[in-house]
């Protein structure tokens, strides 16, 4: 039987109301991740002018999608998330840039999710999402997932709820494979974390 993490407020990522109404109360919590945000930009192991492509799991709206993207002058990314509804607000949020990314639907709550995402990366990110599936065991699996979709010398960060515990989640990445492995970042209710793929 999985483990369960604790109980959370409940989500209906298929409703149009209850999406744009989500989307309005993280609005204003975005100046809070603003420090994330741009350690993200400085572990990121390219230049600011590189070619990248970008992975943002659990992307929603596009907020730190559009963050990068403002960091990052030549790069490109994939958003995917679960939700139709959450793509179709990250399309009209990110219109300016949509020479520069294109969404994908896929439910990373069922392993084999990463075969819809063409492609590889030279960063795989995501931000107060993969918590969202609760199972401890999904949340290992879809960072095997990323490590899978990585390009050698790339990178995984995950700023999100840190349940299970930190040292456990950075426990799985280093037993996946993932080298220099680090919590870059951390308060009392989140962190982030991540590590690099080894380069050829």
């Amino acid at each position: 039987m999985a483990k369960i993490a604790d109980l959370w407020e409940h989500h209906d990522w298929s409703s149009t109301e209850y999406v744009n109404r989500w989307a309005e109360g993280q609005d204003p919590k975005e100046a809070q991740r603003e420090k994330p945000f741009r350690l993200m930009t400085e572990v990121i192991p390219y230049a600011k002018d590189a070619p990248i492509t970008l992975l943002d799991l659990g992307s929603g709206y596009g907020a730190l999608c559009q963050f990068l993207l403002g960091h990052f002058s030549n790069a490109k990314a994939v958003c995917h998330d679960g939700s139709d509804e959450m793509i179709k607000l990250g399309e009209t949020r990110m219109a300016g840039l949509k020479d520069r990314v294109r969404h994908v639907q896929a439910d990373f709550s069922h392993q084999g999710w990463s075969k819809k995402i063409d492609g590889s990366f030279e960063a795989v990110v995501s931000s107060i999402a993969i918590h969202n599936v609760r199972a401890y065991e999904t949340i290992q699996s879809i960072y095997g997932e990323a490590f899978s979709l990585l390009k050698p010398g790339g990178c995984f960060l995950n700023f999100d709820r840190m349940k299970p515990s930190l040292d456990e989640q950075l426990k799985w990445l280093r037993e996946l494979g993932f080298e220099n492995v680090q919590c870059f970042w951390d308060d009392p209710k989140r962190a982030l974390i991540g590590g690099f793929k080894k380069k050829n």
